[in-house]
């Protein structure tokens, strides 16, 4: 273990006030492995649905959208709020949620590499390399999501469930590596797609 992933898992006990083992930790390598050994050694749900936290959150989030956007609805698209031709300014509705709102990414399709990825040149043509995410797919309930993880610590003070576990699991590593909530996943590794050592 490296002293970014040591400073995480410190992070990760005070927040959840437990203590993983040295032989668990070395063991969790994805961020969602913490969240499911955070809610098992504090004996939690393991049910990973939506909890009232995050409806609370999406109530607000439709409220403020669609003060300018009357149709939004949970499973609205972001990009069509937010156009890839546009700047994603979050700041409005920073504002009228009263919460930080996490930057955007482009809201794109991925590209595929016109030529070899740098892992296909060391492995070989035939090895397949993680897609990268389709941002034009996420939703307003994936931004409820993101804006639930960035801001874990007010609105998860108690996390009660493996879903809430997971959300301030994301808002925790975003704040120690530095990485954007919505680019952190569950099947991130803290290694090979954070970069931490």
């Amino acid at each position: 273990m490296g002293l970014d992933t040591v400073e995480l898992v410190i992070a990760f006990e005070k927040y959840f006030q437990l203590a993983i083992p040295d032989q668990e930790a070395e063991k969790l390598g994805t961020v969602g492995e913490v969240a499911a050994c955070v809610a098992r050694l504090k004996g939690l749900s393991v049910d990973p649905a939506r909890t009232a936290a995050y409806y609370t959150v999406l109530a607000k989030l439709l409220g403020c959208l669609q003060a300018v956007h009357q149709d939004t609805m949970e499973d609205t698209l972001l990009v069509a709020i937010w156009p890839p031709s546009t700047a994603s300014n979050t700041t409005p509705l920073a504002t009228c949620l009263k919460l930080e709102v996490p930057a955007l990414p482009n809201l794109t399709s991925p590209k595929l590499p016109e030529r070899p990825t740098w892992l296909q040149l060391i492995f070989g043509l035939s090895y397949s390399a993680p897609q990268p995410r389709d941002w034009s797919t996420c939703t307003v309930a994936d931004m409820a999501d993101w804006i639930l993880a960035q801001n874990y610590a007010s609105l998860l003070p108690t996390p009660a469930t493996l879903y809430e576990v997971q959300r301030a699991t994301l808002g925790i590593t975003s704040y120690c590596s530095g990485v954007d909530v919505p680019e952190i996943q569950l099947t991130d590794s803290f290694t090979n797609d954070l970069g931490m050592d």
